[in-house]
């Protein structure tokens, strides 16, 4: 009992101190209200040129791949060496009337090649470097990922002074091998020109065009074409130039012979010693042979022409391609091109004789029950252009401009090129095209380029100025006819809340400027989200302090208190003690609430709630130091009765009638004996009813509803039915993820993209990153990852093999064709096998994929160099997985992610060493929804302790802090469930608005305050407690929802969804358990009135009574006769 005891003193000490603080400060700015607000004016009006220092992010990694997530270290170590995740530029063609039907898909190829041909053929850029008056023409294929053309290969005259032996033996060969085959025709065959050779590669992409002839209609350099080019016929059939060439020198050494003695007569003219010359000379012969074996599987010429085949021919000429590949010996040494090329095979390779990943340009597939493809609803054709940070990119871009540029500008140089392709393909999309309008009228194109998701952040961070008007004027209309009184225009109090609103909007701009001042940037939620959102959560401690001070300024009691003075030194002690508390607890609930949310770890959710986190405290700020002076200012006007000023036009500066008291009146002497006892804590002082209708019928209809013990069980009841039914819908039917067609602009070509091509083009390509290792010694355990996650065939795909599309399968191959050595190559060959493949036309084709260092200083190296440099070593390497089955719905791509990451990091714990790892764009963009639960139930569990600490330091009632604790969360679990219900998902936007439901929602704190500092039966208490703060919060929550509207109006849909339509919800779940939920259970378990409310009010009555008895002794001594006698004379 001694220890309750004194920790009942020592809660009464606490909150007796607590209230004396505010009532303190309302005493100090009644009397001297400019002093802090010129400081609080200056504080917060300068924290507003930190707006200066604005910048904003579009970058959708930076903004959407969450931190402290292993991802983020695999993401660091791949842009290190690989600059970043190729840009991605992408064009569909589906049916127009239903992009699910079959396609006639020659026809349909037919547009598809009218679309992208002018990407290669016609399109350029004129861009002029930094630093230059002179623009350089680029190309399409200055930005694409691609092979290099080795200097080997290149045009030139003197192979002596171009190093370019292999392209000028070619020429010299090819034309041995036909003047030897045409010599006795009448017919002369077409040489290659002198000074033949290849300035550039196609590009690397991706089309349904590559398993036919017509793969080579666009993006196929001349030089190329030229190796193409049809010869005389011969008995034996119809044959190309590189045919003819490649043939004849397998079957004799003619060619050879006489090239060997062209070299010999260039080197004796160069002086070069016979000795030296000799094994140079039959090295160059042995190039020239090896890639004549390539040049004879590359190309197109071999492969059959769609034109004329049917759709059902189409689709049976793929479905034996991937049997034949499927059914292909795996070994790299063996590829299929040659047998394709000989046999006349239906295969699907790429322009170099790689099997492609046809699957993947085919959308809306069905298949039937062995596997084949029975109907093809959609194609595409796909492409990686260069990262702008790409080590071989940047090399090779700033050659061609001559000059060195930033990654900024190498990035603005990739955003130039997007817009003009935007530029092309927009017509085409919106039937501009007369031609495709025409001829392709049956058919629906749709592109996306990388710039495209750039573009959306972009300009959903751009927020229309007459919206935030909007909310300014419905917010300003709704807090002016909340406060307006007519019929006593003194008492109306419309001025001093828009002048709130202005210190809400001051606080804004202040908050702004202050993220921006430290450093945080702006996302597409700061410009689209937090300026509606700050205002509506902002003017709701202005309706409430208003409120509070108008209830104080109309108790007749309290004014009989006064002596003509207009300092309202009474009114704002009281005001302040009463809601001071609330106000600053509301405050800390909401800060908690932002800044645990905060803990979030993507980065766009992150900056948000910093951004709301630091509006709201510098919103407390001038709340206390601009709008509680501006309120006693307002006060002294209704005590000097001094009209509204904004109705001064209407009912003048003062109504016939109103007190006349004098300005200046300083004295502060309290007539009577209530005064002279004032006490800020006595109960008794809220016993006074507010004087509007809402207030009224409060007293009058509602709070007598819960002296109905019916009623409140029927509240109990219909409260945990509805839980129960969210708490099913948001653990059982609310999905995870969130979607490109979810947060794009409806109708745009970005949106009706994602919309087509989401489900139906379910293909991405994933990397297998090999990390700094030993490669000579670890190329079993290098072979063994390709091998177990290949038997993964849910995500693997048959065409390509992960070895055969990756750097170790073309080294292989060269390994095997040039030194007849198998594969895993022995370890100490490997190097130097290593340098004579990266020069090769087998190696080139793969370098991208390498990053190289040098063996003593660590420092980057280019990989194309290795023969030029001893010292070099491969420190990183990369190999893609075409992953199939994905889509973008999130549960299968996280099986994905689980699925290969278990074989990768199983297999790297067997080898004892970190050796690879997997990443692409599922491993970023998805990443986050692996412990989507986890950051849900830390969020709201830090949020709900912050806001229980909050209330129990502010309120020190332990049975209240519970009770609002579990009435949170129950508001959060219904508003989860809400979330289905209103089709949205749970993702980072939606898990931090479930955190804020905790600090929101903790509004109703008011209701429990006032419930703790009144006297009477738990029910008389709920009853006074709602007649104080049903009013104001009511108000809070409409302001709220006006502040909000505009939201409803923004353009990107997403916006819409997870902040109007959720922040209108919780703002109706929680006025609904706040006001009606809350209340009941308080009549029932509420704990009892503070102790030093106690105290004070046993004073007051005490002192009631002595007045009493005091009274009732004068009166007797009034009525007694006198029993003086006359004074003498």
């Amino acid at each position: 009992m001694g220890l309750h005891g004194s920790f009942q003193r020592a809660v009464g000490k606490y909150h007796l101190w607590m209230n004396n603080a505010f009532s303190s400060y309302g005493s100090y700015v009644a009397r001297k209200p400019l002093i802090p607000l010129v400081f609080g004016l200056v504080l917060l009006g300068g924290f507003c040129f930190g707006l200066f220092r604005y910048s904003k992010e579009t970058d959708l990694e930076k903004l959407w791949v969450e931190h402290g997530s292993r991802v983020v270290e695999e993401k660091a170590f791949y842009d290190a060496r690989f600059g970043g995740i190729p840009r991605q530029e992408i064009v569909a063609i589906v049916s127009k009337d239903n992009p699910d039907a079959q396609l006639d898909l020659a026809h349909a190829m037919d547009a598809l090649t009218y679309s992208i041909g002018p990407l290669f053929d016609n399109l350029t850029l004129d861009y002029v470097p930094p630093g230059s008056t002179k623009s350089v023409q680029l190309v399409q294929s200055d930005l694409c990922v691609r092979p290099l053309v080795p200097p080997t290969l290149r045009p030139g005259n003197n192979p002596l002074v171009d190093n370019n032996w292999l392209s000028w033996g070619f020429q010299r060969m090819s034309t041995c091998a036909l003047n030897t085959t045409f010599a006795a025709s009448t017919i002369k065959p077409s040489f290659l020109p002198v000074g033949w050779g290849i300035s550039k590669f196609p590009c690397t992409k991706l089309t349904p065009m590559d398993c036919f002839r017509e793969g080579g209609s666009f993006d196929y350099p001349e030089a190329l074409r030229q190796l193409e080019t049809p010869m005389p016929p011969l008995p034996t059939g119809n044959f190309t130039l590189v045919d003819i060439t490649a043939s004849f020198i397998a079957q004799t050494n003619i060619c050879s012979v006489a090239l060997t003695s062209e070299l010999e007569g260039l080197f004796t003219l160069a002086q070069v010693p016979a000795e030296q010359a000799a094994p140079q000379i039959a090295q160059i012969v042995a190039g020239v042979e090896s890639q004549t074996e390539s040049f004879f599987s590359w190309g197109y010429r071999w492969r059959r022409s769609y034109k004329g085949m049917s759709s059902e021919e189409i689709i049976d000429h793929i479905n034996t391609a991937v049997k034949l590949a499927d059914e292909w010996d795996t070994a790299p040494s063996n590829p299929q091109v040659a047998t394709c090329i000989t046999e006349g095979l239906p295969c699907c390779l790429t322009w170099f004789g790689l099997h492609t990943p046809i699957l993947a340009s085919l959308g809306s597939i069905d298949y039937n029950e062995g596997g084949n493809v029975t109907k093809i609803g959609g194609i595409r054709w796909g492409q990686n252009n260069y990262h702008e940070a790409q080590p071989l990119w940047v090399d090779y871009i700033e050659e061609v401009l001559g000059v060195n540029i930033t990654r900024k500008q190498r990035k603005n140089l990739h955003r130039k090129w997007e817009g003009r392709m935007v530029d092309h393909l927009e017509p085409l999309r919106n039937r501009e095209s007369n031609l495709f309008a025409t001829t392709y009228n049956d058919l629906q194109l749709e592109f996306l380029t990388w710039r495209s998701s750039q573009d959306i952040i972009s300009d959903s961070a751009k927020t229309p100025i007459w919206q935030i008007v909007l909310s300014v004027i419905l917010t300003s209309l709704y807090a002016y006819l909340a406060f307006i009184n007519i019929k006593r225009p003194v008492h109306s109090h419309t001025w001093v809340v828009l002048t709130g609103l202005s210190v809400v909007t001051l606080s804004i701009l202040s908050g702004f400027g202050f993220t921006a001042m430290i450093g945080i940037k702006f996302s597409p939620l700061a410009g689209g989200v937090v300026p509606f959102l700050a205002l509506g959560l902002g003017i709701d401690d202005v309706f409430v302090l208003v409120n509070i001070m108008r209830n104080y300024l109309e108790d007749p009691r309290l004014q009989a208190m006064g002596s003509g003075s207009i300092i309202p030194e009474r009114e704002m002690r009281l005001t302040l003690a009463l809601a001071g508390p609330s106000v600053i607890l509301t405050t800390f609930s909401v800060l908690a609430a932002f800044f645990i949310s905060s803990l979030n770890p993507m980065p766009i959710s992150q900056w948000f709630c910093w951004q709301m986190g630091i509006t709201a405290s510098l919103h407390t700020i001038g709340l206390i130091l601009i709008f509680m002076p501006i309120m006693a200012i307002d006060a002294r006007r209704v005590k000097a009765g001094i009209n509204d000023p904004n109705l001064w036009l209407v009912h003048g500066y003062r109504s016939k009638g109103a007190s006349e008291t004098a300005a200046g009146v300083k004295d502060e002497t309290v007539a009577g004996d209530d005064a002279a006892n004032f006490d800020v804590n006595d109960p008794s002082l809220q016993e006074n009813t507010g004087s509007t209708a809402i207030s009224r019928w409060v007293a009058s209809r509602y709070a007598p509803l819960f002296e109905n013990n019916m009623f409140k069980i029927c509240v109990v009841i219909v409260s945990a039915a509805f839980l129960a039914v969210m708490i099913y819908l948001g653990f059982h039917k609310v999905e995870h993820g969130l979607k490109l067609s979810d947060v794009t602009l409806a109708g745009s070509y970005q949106n009706t993209f994602a919309k087509l091509t989401e489900e139906r083009f379910p293909n991405y390509d994933v990397a297998i990153v090999t990390r700094e290792i030993d490669y000579p010694n670890r190329q079993a355990e290098i072979l063994e990852i390709f091998s177990e996650l290949q038997k993964k065939k849910r995500w693997a795909p048959v065409q390509p093999r992960i070895l055969e599309s990756s750097w170790m399968g073309g080294f292989y191959l060269f390994s095997n064709s040039t030194a007849n050595v198998s594969y895993p190559v022995p370890a100490q060959a490997f190097n130097q096998l290593l340098e004579g493949w990266s020069t090769s036309s087998l190696g080139i084709l793969s370098l991208q994929d390498m990053y190289c260092e040098h063996n003593e200083t660590g420092l980057p190296l280019s990989c194309f160099n290795v023969e030029q440099n001893p010292n070099l070593r491969v420190a990183a390497t990369k190999s893609v997985m075409f992953a199939q089955n994905l889509g973008a719905n999130t549960k299968p791509n996280l099986d994905m992610i689980r699925d290969t990451r278990s074989v990768v990091d199983g297999l790297n714990d067997k080898f004892g060493e970190n050796i690879a790892y997997m990443y692409g764009y599922p491993f970023l963009f998805f990443e986050q929804y692996l412990h989507s639960y986890h950051d849900l139930y830390l969020v709201v569990g830090l949020a709900l302790v912050g806001v229980f600490v909050a209330i129990t330091v502010f309120q020190f009632s332990l049975t209240v802090s519970i009770l609002i604790c579990v009435i949170l969360l129950v508001t959060d679990l219904e508003v989860y469930g809400f979330v289905y219900i209103i089709g949205a998902k749970l993702n980072a936007l939606s898990l931090v608005n479930l955190g804020i439901v905790i600090g929101m929602s903790a509004e109703f704190t008011y209701l429990a305050r006032s419930f703790l500092v009144v006297e009477g039966t738990k029910t008389e208490r709920v009853r006074k407690a709602l007649e104080w703060t049903f009013e104001p919060l009511l108000h809070g929550f409409g302001t709220q929802f006006v502040a909000t509207f505009p939201l409803l109006f923004v353009k990107y849909h997403a916006f819409r969804l997870y902040y109007f339509a959720m922040f209108t919800v919780m703002g109706i779940i929680g006025f609904f358990n706040g006001f009606v939920l809350l209340p009941a259970l308080l009549t029932w378990i509420g704990p009892g009135t503070l102790h030093h409310i106690k105290e004070a009010s046993a004073k007051a009555k005490q002192r009631a009574v002595q007045a009493q008895t005091n009274g009732s002794k004068v009166e007797q001594a009034d009525s007694a006769p006198s029993n003086g006698t006359a004074p003498h004379t």
